[in-house]
């Protein structure tokens, strides 16, 4: 079952977590984190490589990053909780 949030839910509940940058594609930054259950946390950051500078290992909490969009995903890779706000 798909919970889909408001960002400032979304944000109270996860904002705290570290994510590491993962790829650039399109404009689109995307950090993931394991979370402790196993789950992942991916969030969709859109900015301007150019503008932007990111190292491979980059790490920063959620709520400093400022997302348009984040999902968590059970191990099976099934949406359990998400917001989209772009």
């Amino acid at each position: 079952m798909s919970g889909v949030m408001t960002r400032d839910e979304f944000m109270a509940k996860h904002g705290h977590v570290v994510v590491k940058f993962r790829s650039y594609y399109k404009y689109t930054f995307v950090y993931e984190a394991t979370l402790p259950d196993g789950s992942t946390l991916t969030a969709y950051y859109g900015g301007n490589s150019g503008e932007i500078e990111v190292s491979a290992d980059s790490e920063e909490a959620l709520y400093s990053l400022c997302p348009y969009a984040c999902e968590v995903t059970d191990k099976d890779g099934k949406e359990v909780e998400s917001f989209y706000d772009y």
